[in-house]
């Protein structure tokens, strides 16, 4: 077995998704949304953007402590 790695794929177990990570097929059972909370960044929104921050953390794009 001189540098020999070959191994066999066949006895291989096929994967199968983890339940927590299904996504549902089905018409009904789309996505749906969840509220969460954040705050617009002030610097952000004064420039014309769209930011939103989890209140009491810093904005990425600027920088900005918001909430």
């Amino acid at each position: 077995m001189d540098g020999d790695l070959s191994f066999d794929i066949g006895s291989a177990s096929p994967v199968v998704p983890h339940p927590r990570f299904f996504i549902p097929s089905g018409g009904s059972e789309g996505i749906r949304s969840v509220p969460l909370p954040g705050v617009r960044c002030p610097k952000c929104a004064k420039d014309g953007k769209e930011v939103w921050v989890i209140p009491g953390r810093a904005c990425g794009y600027c920088g900005t402590a918001c909430g």
